[in-house]
């Protein structure tokens, strides 16, 4: 369901702050506004332990990004801008411009609560990386937020810089309220001013690729102010274990970018980087291995951040009967026996089904149902047998014996059926069949001494 179908008349409301959504958007700028945590290592003060031994606290806070820049509809004017309440040293309100770059999929932020989705969002500490022996002002703090649209959408880690209190906005006396918690200077509305200077993003935190097929693993990066160089690392981890997949380091001055693949059929496009911010990353001849959580390093200058991206592997399993053709000779019972080969992952669903002549649906066969084990390929994907025994009956001649598999690569279930065949007609067929064949044998012969 996207915001469109929704009724959204005014504002869409929510405890402790109002956020416009997809048809009350009526302009180019809006103030998205979030509830997050802020989290810390250790006890610290006033802060409340997830549990006992716990290493981090969380508290409640407000991420404001201030007149973000959205898809233009019509006019802004019945679009209530952020409010902020009273001042209060107690509250943790981050407001953040963003006046140097851009922040992708701003849209969809504005629009998740039309949606009916929700954002989580997670504000840190961050320490950029400088000259050793340099120590960042008090006054000059940065700090780390981690926004995820649930069900797989944008996700952004944004870098925030403090900015410092405008000399016309300090209170009488030139000592603006601080923060209780951060020792932060408050504007006089009672918010920590931020800039958003730096920004790693994808667009999709999760996707699935055939196997031998390509997957193209969505990352970029905006900054607000550019710099020399540009490092670029992904890594795989996946069951414990850990690997670099790519490096690239790239300077901006005329220096052609390095690019270190570490697993065949690895790539980015240099060219993207430094123009676009695209750090993308495209895998061909997709194996089993390939499976796991992407990390998308991005450093610019003195600032890193990385996002993580989930690939998942499908194989479409293959599925057939045998025997080919079932008739019954004498009273023996015959074993139908259903194929499921290679297919991934491994979770597969078979059922089995039958179909009398007088009938008009199918019953399930839920006794005398028999499964192999899973047998592993050298590609990583699975096999798997169903088997039941059907007993020589008048009654089943012309019935029909159907096996459905389901697995999760398959949009609709495939079905493989059997019918059972009166003895005379397969007779009959193996007549044919065996005239059909001496006809070709002589064929062959006739040429042959030719």
């Amino acid at each position: 369901m996207t915001g469109l179908d929704l009724p959204c008349d005014g504002l869409a409301s929510h405890p402790g702050r109002t956020l416009p959504c997809a048809r009350c958007l009526l302009g180019s700028v809006a103030d998205v506004v979030l509830a997050c945590s802020l989290v810390e290592e250790g006890g610290g003060m006033g802060g409340r332990l997830a549990g006992a031994g716990a290493l981090f606290t969380r508290d409640e806070a407000t991420l404001v990004l201030r007149d973000l820049p959205v898809t233009a509809d019509e006019s802004l004017d019945t679009v209530t801008p952020f409010a902020p309440p009273a001042p209060d040293p107690e509250n943790l309100i981050f407001e953040a411009t963003v006046t140097s770059l851009e922040i992708p999929e701003a849209d969809s932020l504005l629009h998740a609560d039309c949606n009916e989705q929700e954002v989580t969002c997670e504000i840190s500490r961050y320490f950029p990386r400088g000259p050793e022996g340099t120590e960042p002002s008090p006054e000059d703090a940065f700090f780390i937020g981690s926004l995820q649209l649930e069900g797989g959408g944008v996700s952004l880690t944004l870098v925030l810089r403090t900015q410092p209190i405008p000399a016309e906005q300090e209170e009488d006396g030139g000592r603006p309220l601080r923060q209780s918690k951060l020792d932060l200077p408050l504007s006089p509305s009672g918010t920590i001013l931020n800039e958003v200077v730096f920004v790693v993003f994808t667009r999709l935190q999760s996707l699935t690729a055939p196997l031998g097929g390509s997957a193209l693993i969505d990352c970029g990066y905006k900054e607000a102010t550019p710099s020399q160089e540009v490092a670029l690392e992904w890594r795989l981890q996946h069951k414990g274990h850990g690997r670099r997949i790519l490096q690239l380091r790239a300077g901006r001055e005329g220096e052609e970018p390095t690019v270190h693949p570490e697993r065949e059929g690895a790539s980015v496009e240099p060219g993207l980087v430094l123009e676009e911010g695209n750090v993308s990353l495209t895998l061909t001849n997709v194996k089993v291995a390939d499976e796991g959580t992407y990390i998308c390093t991005v450093g610019s200058g003195v600032y890193q951040a990385q996002q993580v991206i989930q690939l998942h592997i499908t194989q479409t399993p293959s599925v057939t009967l045998t025997p080919n053709q079932l008739v019954f000779q004498d009273d023996t019972p015959q074993r139908v026996i259903c194929h499921c080969d290679h297919y991934y992952p491994l979770d597969v669903q078979v059922e089995w089904f039958s179909l009398s002549p007088s009938a008009s649906e199918p019953v399930p066969i839920s006794n005398g149902v028999y499964f192999s084990s899973h047998r592993q390929h050298s590609d990583g994907t699975y096999s798997l047998s169903a088997y039941i025994s059907v007993s020589p009956s008048e009654d089943l001649t012309g019935a029909t014996f159907s096996c459905i598999v389901s697995h999760h690569s398959l949009s609709e279930p495939i079905t493989a059926s059997i019918t059972i065949s009166a003895p005379e007609e397969s007779q009959l067929w193996s007549m044919v069949g065996g005239v059909l064949s001496f006809v070709l044998f002589l064929f062959g012969l006739f040429m042959l001494l030719r």
